[in-house]
């Protein structure tokens, strides 16, 4: 997997909510949402930490570390909500009853939203320049692999969950397959 694709991917799992970073002083409206919040920051610290102990960070950059991280995750947050506003745009402007005004606000949604992909797109490219900034090229090497084995990780054990919640329940008093 390209490694592009595969920063794009941690971003994404790191980033804030939807709603969290729409409204970043209101409290989730349930407990799934909160639990959401809760997981991602969770990960979002174990990254941080795990990529401090990979790169070898003295204590000193481990905090400057953290901040560019959390506001690299927040950028990102940003920018997946930007897409997510413009394909609720797209929908918005496909009920329009009108056809002359639906065809008009179709179009102003499709180039708001290659608008928000292409600032999307310019997110991992930021991040090396970044990175390169704060912890110099060979640290950057490094911190790359790394973040792309915790993703292709963090995938499989993904893929893995989804398997075994969508695995068919064996029926009662059935034999349980031997190894």
């Amino acid at each position: 997997m390209p490694v592009v694709a595969l920063i794009c991917l941690c971003g994404a799992l790191l980033a804030p909510s939807k709603e969290a970073v729409a409204k970043p002083s209101a409290k989730p409206a349930d407990a799934q949402e909160l639990l959401v919040e809760k997981e991602r920051r969770r990960l979002e610290e174990l990254f941080i930490w795990k990529m401090s102990e990979e790169l070898k960070l003295p204590v000193e950059q481990e905090t400057q570390f953290a901040k560019l991280m959390r506001s690299l995750n927040r950028e990102k947050s940003k920018a997946n909500l930007a897409v997510s506003n413009a394909l609720d745009e797209i929908s918005r402007a496909q009920a329009l009853s009108d056809p002359s005004k639906s065809r008009a606000a179709v179009e102003k949604a499709l180039k708001n939203y290659e608008k928000a992909w292409l600032a999307y797109g310019k997110i991992p490219l930021n991040e090396v320049r970044r990175m390169r900034q704060f912890l110099g090229s060979e640290r950057l090497g490094r911190y790359l692999v790394a973040k792309s084995a915790m993703a292709e990780k963090l995938m499989a054990l993904s893929a893995r969950e989804a398997s075994e919640a969508t695995a068919t329940p064996m029926p009662a008093g059935a034999a349980t397959p031997q190894p």
